[in-house]
């Protein structure tokens, strides 16, 4: 009996077909869903976070105007040819400009916005008159690159003061980079022969551009929402230093403030610090009720701001007693400044209910003295001050003799 034999033939193994590469308008696909999320990111900060909200609004309306502009050349047997491609380059267009402003709203910058308004309007009448032919591209390109390029120096120059500089050059980056690409797309548009706008399908060419675009306004969008998070850092790490009722150094950021002057005082600088008490403080309070007593802590540190250098240091030591750090100043001009402060104070009294409420201080005036490096000698020297012309009357200020065992009185004019 043979033995019979079976061999089983596989079918061949065939590779697979390999993926189809992204192309343009896949890719415009995808920005186009991320700037849709970044428009309700800042949407919900500005609605139910209230963070930085007029630059929120601004860049909310900037990231839906770029919708449009990424969606017609996908979408576009959706889209009626005969209205053109304009309205969704002026969508582009308006965008980048409320980009720019909400850049500059984010940064605190001061400059206006004819800067912008010059860069869009002057484009949007070169693409509106070119409408009839279909949308003037090197106009629009060339505008958003300018406008790219003004949101990386409004950053530059308003991040430089509030964080290191390699950071700042880091969220600048992105603006940059897409400036200088759209700049170099103009030219390409401009002189180079047979040249069509980006993110059209079927040129390798135009999906590496398409990549940088989405890469560039992920970077942007990353670069931004990193703006806020350092605000909000720098925020609370302000509010830890400051009163919560009058916005003056809270005690412990007085206390590292007083700190530093005194090791100065070391080395031979001059300080003086002011101490002063609201007089009659408890009376408002029970009288006129705690609302009294808060707009005249408020009335008080506005008019001791008033007149304040920018280098000085004011501080609530606690209830209504402040303190005042005035640096390089010498003890007789520390008097006259406390002199100006209490003038000031009783001339100006606090409207109230439609009624004026007169205040005020009695203080003390001593020199930062050496060999107190926390600074506890000068503010007990300066409290006995404050009580000592309490006890003289209240309205009027002592001043620490130079030797100081006295203090000797100031009174007011």
């Amino acid at each position: 009996m043979g033995v019979r034999s079976c061999i089983l033939l596989r079918p061949p193994l065939h590779d697979p077909a390999p993926m189809a590469p992204f192309d343009a308008n896949t890719l415009a696909l995808v920005t186009a869903v991320v700037n849709g999320f970044m428009a309700l990111v800042w949407l919900v900060m500005v609605r139910s976070f209230r963070i930085a909200p007029a630059a929120g609004r601004l860049l909310s309306a900037a990231y839906f105007l770029f919708i449009p502009s990424l969606l017609c050349l996908p979408c576009q047997r959706w889209w009626p040819i005969a209205f053109g491609l304009w309205p969704q380059s002026l969508c582009s267009l308006a965008g980048f400009a409320l980009m720019s402003l909400g850049v500059r709203r984010l940064m605190r910058l001061r400059q206006r916005w004819g800067d912008v308004a010059f860069i869009t309007g002057a484009a949007a009448v070169l693409m509106l008159n070119g409408a009839a032919a279909g949308p003037s591209l090197p106009p629009l390109v060339l505008a958003t690159a300018l406008l790219s390029l003004l949101c990386a120096r409004d950053i530059w120059s308003g991040g430089r003061a509030l964080q290191p500089a390699w950071l700042t050059a880091l969220l600048t980056l992105p603006f940059l980079l897409t400036g200088l690409l759209l700049l170099a797309r103009t030219a390409s548009l401009w002189w180079l022969p047979g040249a069509e706008g980006f993110l059209m399908q079927g040129s390798a060419n135009k999906a590496t551009l398409a990549w940088l675009y989405l890469l560039m306004t992920l970077m942007i969008a990353l670069g931004l929402v990193s703006i806020v998070v350092m605000r909000l850092i720098a925020r609370i790490h302000y509010m830890t230093l400051r009163d919560p009722l009058t916005d003056a150094l809270n005690r412990r950021a007085f206390s590292a403030e007083l700190q530093t002057l005194q090791a100065q005082v070391e080395r031979g600088q001059t300080h003086s610090l002011v101490m002063l008490d609201v007089d009659h403080f408890k009376r408002i309070n029970d009288r006129l009720g705690h609302a009294a007593g808060d707009a005249a802590l408020l009335h008080l540190v506005a008019v001791l701001q008033a007149n304040m250098r920018e280098l000085d240091r004011l501080g609530r030591l606690g209830g209504e007693e402040f303190c005042l750090l005035l640096p390089h100043t010498a003890l007789d001009d520390a008097s006259r400044v406390a002199q100006r402060m209490c003038e000031a104070l009783r001339k100006q009294s606090l409207q109230w209910q439609g009624a004026p409420l007169d205040l005020t201080a009695s203080f003390g005036v001593v020199a930062c003295q050496p060999g107190d490096p926390q600074g506890d000698s000068t503010l007990a020297l300066a409290d006995w001050l404050v009580y000592r012309a309490k006890s003289a009357g209240r309205d009027r200020i002592c001043v620490a003799d130079p030797d100081l065992a006295l203090g000797r009185m100031v009174t007011p004019a």
